[in-house]
């Protein structure tokens, strides 16, 4: 080897010894939540989601849980940098969102796709999705929650005194309405909800659309039951990691990849609740229409008052709803709730 040619070794080895390194995308892992798992509905638009974090700085690997509580435990322990669950159960991290279910907050899918793309397009909201060390990156639909009766008759909050009601052991909310309105607290997890329900263990469910083919609840509705069709709540999948272990503006990235995104895992839901037969959807008479709304403002004021809402949602919800309604009763008084 020449001396030139050694010298010019030398001379590129120590150029590429200064050169920075090609950057390279964050390896992370996220627990999510699905009932079905790996071919699940939930699993299915996080997979889109996971195959653009690349191009966010993250290559992420999606691990399916089929039970909520050990996705959560498994991010608290870090064996996951992220977590995808149910607003209601991830609370806790972030009750800002989770006002997003408020009871009656959202009455139906196109004020629910308009205000949560809105929020999370927009960068003068970003305060809502930070809470301490944690960041909501992004808010799917999962449907609104309905009530499930063996008895088509319990069609008005009067008639839900008394009832045995199956209420989610970890839902502090469910909880708080049951004891409110005379129910009967029968505790349940999602494991033993549907079986409760379709061997009448319970009168009454509230959930979203989305649990009737896999909890197969027709059982539990027979001959005689109906889903009455007013959405008490929305539920959302959202999903929660700590910004500072993840690159630099992903959450912001991430929350309008799910906005963008928002309409099509909303028509999963409505492709859902179209598999419910029409002979078991019942909508309530106005005069009990009236009594649902008035009754559920009522408990939204005082879960605020219990701390269990942000203020300022709420107030947003309001306006959204008057916004879209001029003509619900709630928008002639001066109240912001």
């Amino acid at each position: 080897m020449t001396l030139a040619l050694r010298l010019a070794l030398t001379a590129l080895l120590g150029f590429l010894a200064l050169a920075p390194a090609t950057a390279q995308a964050a390896s992370k892992s996220v627990c999510v939540y699905d009932p079905a798992g790996r071919a699940g509905p939930i699993f299915g638009f996080m997979e889109p989601w996971a195959r653009n974090a690349a191009a966010w700085g993250a290559e992420v690997e999606l691990k399916p849980y089929t039970d909520e509580a050990t996705a959560i435990k498994d991010f608290d322990a870090g064996s996951c940098d992220a977590v995808a669950a149910s607003g209601v159960r991830l609370q806790r991290f972030n009750k800002t969102t989770y006002t997003l279910e408020a009871l009656g907050g959202i009455p139906d899918y196109t004020l629910l796709e308009r205000s949560v793309v809105a929020l999370q397009k927009k960068s003068d909201y970003a305060w809502m999705f930070k809470s301490g060390s944690y960041e909501v990156a992004g808010v799917y639909p999962l449907g609104a929650v309905y009530a499930f009766v063996r008895d088509s008759s319990i069609d008005n909050p009067q008639a839900l005194g008394g009832k045995k009601i199956a209420t989610l052991d970890y839902d502090a909310t469910s909880k708080f309405v049951v004891n409110n309105i005379g129910g009967v607290m029968v505790g349940v997890d999602l494991s033993t909800l549907g079986n409760t329900f379709n061997n009448g263990g319970a009168d009454v469910t509230f959930l979203p659309a989305t649990a009737y083919t896999p909890f197969e609840l027709w059982k539990g509705l027979g001959s005689n039951g109906a889903v009455i069709k007013y959405p008490i709540t929305q539920v959302t999948l959202q999903i929660v990691l700590k910004p500072g272990e993840w690159p630099e503006g992903f959450s912001a990235k991430s929350r309008s990849f799910a906005a963008d995104n928002f309409g099509a895992a909303l028509a999963a839901v409505k492709k859902a609740e179209a598999e419910i037969p029409a002979k078991y959807w019942k909508s309530p008479a106005a005069a009990n229409l009236q009594g649902f709304d008035d009754l559920l403002r009522k408990y939204r004021k005082q879960l605020l008052d219990k701390g269990s809402y942000n203020a300022k949602v709420l107030a947003m919800l309001k306006r959204a709803r008057c916004g879209a309604d001029k003509a619900r009763p709630e928008c002639a008084d001066q109240q912001p709730y």
